[in-house]
Parts: C-alpha cells; sequence; structure tokens
C-alpha cells in the first residue's frame, strides 16, 4: 500500500494536479462524500443553429446529338434552417460519482426556407416536372414537386424529455494514478407532439400552402420515438492540459406514434397531383410491407476527441477559466425519415448513409464553486449525399405483375435512379451560452 500511495503522489506532482478536476465531458455530479454529502446542478442554455446546404438533382444527357447518357446533378434549391432553443438541465448526484440528469428544451423557432437555384424555371426539373407519384402525366403541367421560395414554421413547442444515468469508474480526482473514466446511458422519450408532414395540406387547396407555411401556423416538433445512447468517455488532467475522448451509439426505436407516409396513403395518392402511388395505400396493407414501409430512423454512431486548457485556476477559491477543443465525426445510417426536403414534400424520405464532421470551441468560466458560464460555438459538415432513392421493388428490388410489390414510398418523381436528389456542401454553425448553479 506504501509503494501505491508514493506512485500516486509521483503522477499527481508530475501532472500539476491537486487535486484534479475533470474535464466539462467527463464531470459527474456526486453525493454521500466527505466533501460533497450531496450534489445538485441546474444548468439553463440557449442554443442557435444555422444550417444552410445545395440540393441538386440527377439528370440524364440524353439530349441533342449526340446523346451521352451521362447522369449529371443540375442545382435545384438552396437550403437553409435557422433555430433556437431554451433546454434546462437537471443533475443529481444519486451516489459516490453516480448522476442521474434530465433536460427538457423549448424549441422556439425552428424554420427551413428553400429557394430556386437553377439559373430558370424552364431548366428547374422542380419546377418544370410533368408528372406525378405514379409516373402519369398531370392534368395540369407543369406541376411543381415542390414548393420553392417558400419557408416551413415550427416550434413554440416543448421537446422530448432527455433522461440518463452516468457513473465514473475511474474518477481521477481520488485515484491520480488513473484517468477519469464514465460510462453513461441517456434515453431521449417521446413527449413532444409529432410533426405530421402531411397534415394541414391533405386538400387540393393546401398542398402547395399548409398553414405551416406562414408564421402564424407552427408546426409541432416532435419524433416520436426513443432513442438509446449509450456512451463512454475518458480524460486524464496532465498540468495545464486535459485530453479526453469519448464515443457513442444512439439506437432509435419507434412508437406506437412514429410517423408513417402509409398514415396517409390514401390520401396522398388522391391530390392533384398524387402524392403517392395509386397502389401505395393497397400495398401498405400487405404482409409484405406491412411492416417493411414503415418509419427507418437512423442509427448513430460516433466519436469526439479533445483538450481543455486551463488558462487560469485560483487554487482554493475553486475560481477557474478553461477553453475547450474539440472535433467530432459521426455516422448516420441509411434512413427512411424526416430530412431536408420532408417539410416541402410532406413525406418521409430515403436518406444515404453519410459522415458528418465537426469542431468546437468552448470557453469554460468557473466564477466560484456554485456558478459556472460556458459560451461556445461548433461547426459542421454533412457529407454529400442522397436525400431520396427509394428502392421501387421489395428487398431484391423485383416487381412482379400486378403491382403487390411495388414499394408504397416509392415515387416516380424523386426516387428513380436519375431524378434523385442530393444534398451537398452543407455547412452549419451553432453558438451556446449557458449558465449552471452548482450546489
Amino acid at each position: 500500500m506504501g509503494r501505491l500511495r508514493s506512485l500516486a503522489a509521483l503522477l499527481a506532482a508530475l501532472a500539476g494536479t491537486a487535486p484534479a478536476t475533470a474535464a466539462e465531458i467527463t464531470r459527474v455530479a456526486s453525493s454521500g462524500e466527505p466533501e460533497r454529502p450531496f450534489e445538485l446542478s441546474l444548468e439553463v442554455r440557449w442554443e442557435r443553429a444555422s444550417r444552410r446546404g445545395n440540393i441538386t438533382r440527377e439528370f440524364g444527357e440524353n439530349q441533342g446529338q449526340p446523346a451521352t447518357g451521362v447522369v449529371r446533378d443540375a442545382p435545384e434549391l438552396k437550403y437553409t434552417q435557422v433555430s433556437n432553443r431554451i433546454v434546462p438541465r437537471l443533475a443529481v448526484g444519486l451516489w459516490h460519482d453516480l448522476e442521474l440528469r434530465a433536460e427538457l428544451p423549448y424549441v422556439l423557432s425552428d424554420d427551413t426556407t428553400w429557394k430556386s437555384a437553377a439559373d430558370s424555371a424552364a431548366v428547374s426539373g422542380v419546377l418544370s416536372n410533368g408528372v406525378d407519384a405514379s409516373g402519369l402525366p398531370c392534368a395540369s403541367a407543369p406541376c411543381p414537386i415542390v414548393p420553392v421560395g417558400v419557408t416551413h414554421y415550427a416550434g413554440g413547442a416543448l421537446g422530448d424529455l432527455r433522461i440518463g444515468l452516468a457513473w465514473a469508474i475511474h474518477n481521477q480526482r481520488k485515484d491520480p494514478w488513473a484517468p477519469t473514466w464514465v460510462v453513461s446511458l441517456d434515453v431521449t422519450a417521446p413527449t413532444a407532439p409529432r410533426f405530421d408532414p402531411a397534415s394541414g395540406r391533405l386538400t387540393g387547396a393546401t398542398w402547395a400552402a399548409p398553414a405551416s407555411f406562414s408564421a402564424s401556423g407552427k408546426s409541432p416538433v416532435g419524433r416520436k420515438i426513443w432513442v438509446y445512447d449509450l456512451a463512454t468517455a475518458l480524460s486524464r488532467r496532465m498540468g495545464a492540459a486535459e485530453p479526453y475522448f469519448k464515443a457513442h451509439l444512439a439506437i432509435p426505436q419507434r412508437s406506437s406514434s412514429t410517423y408513417s407516409n402509409c398514415e396517409h396513403a390514401a390520401a396522398l395518392a388522391a391530390q392533384d397531383p398524387a402524392q403517392m402511388s395509386s397502389v401505395a395505400a393497397a400495398n401498405c396493407a400487405l404482409p409484405a410491407w406491412k411492416t417493411d414501409a414503415l418509419a427507418k430512423p437512423p442509427l448513430v454512431v460516433g466519436m469526439l476527441f479533445g483538450t481543455e486548457l486551463v488558462a487560469w485556476d485560483e487554487k482554493g477559491s475553486g475560481q477557474h477559466l478553461t477553453f475547450d477543443l474539440r472535433g467530432t465525426v459521426d455516422f448516420v445510417g441509411r434512413a427512411r425519415w424526416y430530412n431536408e426536403l420532408t417539410p416541402a414534400t410532406g413525406k418521409l424520405l430515403a436518406t444515404d448513409p453519410y459522415l458528418t464532421l465537426g469542431a468546437l470551441l468552448a470557453m469554460d468560466l468557473r466564477a466560484s464553486r456554485h456558478l459556472t458560464l460556458r459560451a461556445q460555438g461548433t461547426f459542421q459538415h454533412d457529407v454529400a449525399h442522397f436525400v431520396s432513392g427509394e428502392a421501387q421493388g421489395n428487398v431484391m428490388n423485383e416487381i412482379g405483375v400486378g403491382g403487390g410489390d411495388v414499394n408504397p414510398n416509392f415515387d416516380w418523381r424523386y426516387d428513380l435512379p436519375g431524378r434523385r436528389f442530393r444534398i451537398g456542401d452543407v455547412i452549419a454553425w451553432t453558438v451556446t451560452v449557458s449558465g449552471a448553479f452548482t450546489f
């Protein structure tokens, strides 16, 4: 035991920490300890996020002499999304290095705008479209695929409740020879009112101009799924720096209220022009499609790495100033889910898997033992990927006689290869300001 104490003291001296405090990403509330009989933290943060991208559509060079048959992307839409949220967060120490936490955001606004990126309406595949979801000519052409030059308004409602447990298996504050190691499970419950992308636009008069396309008719923001986020994080204080690493896996699960395009299949097919195929309603009820045609939210797996740099640390007072530098990468799996064109098309769309790359810069000021202020900015880039492209047939993409094998979600306007939509040049910025009171 004496040798272990000597080794711990040596490592603490080399690290220059007496005692070490965990990085923000591995910090957990603790209770039942001599210096922490009970710990409770209440945080309120404001988040403003801005996201922009360019949406293109495939087209075949089949015109002119000679026709090349090459499939290229043509600019169609400029996409912008701006959101504002207020997020209260409560963390309570249940026992030694065991934290119970919960947060419930209030979405002030979440507004999406689509503007035309084509040189003219004549060359825009969106505006000059002449067929419906079944590939049949529209009664009155052209019949634009989505409204252009409009804004979809959402928000003014509570978001989903997120509640979780975090446990520090090792804590450098107690064992200077070991890094701080935290494992956690956070569960997002589907408490927010559901956003039904077809709601309010199931009549011919309102399809292109539903109430949610005006500031007085905001849509809800809920997706009605459960999400189980498993994570592990490590940090190690070494002098003025504390490098850290975190990996996580977010597993979604549909609830009984999760939206599906099949929910309004008959009404969508009855629109002029038809927004789902003529066989969609019947095929949604078939055993082969009853489950396969439902929503498929994406699996997300990712990691982040970074370091906290201590710029100022007032010993004994609890006051310090740190800067946080971080890089992130997430893989978002294939999905039939809400994406950048869902509010415009009124449907859940097939989305290809893609990578998200990000960076964060933050400043933490601990003004006292009880008050911590944090300001941070994040940058995010999504790798270009398709945001439409349902398979036309069953799992083998085979189409049998009679139409029973036809995927009810398949839309001839933008799921057929050569007509699919892709989003690229995605840049997102988020600014967050928060204050936390710890007792």
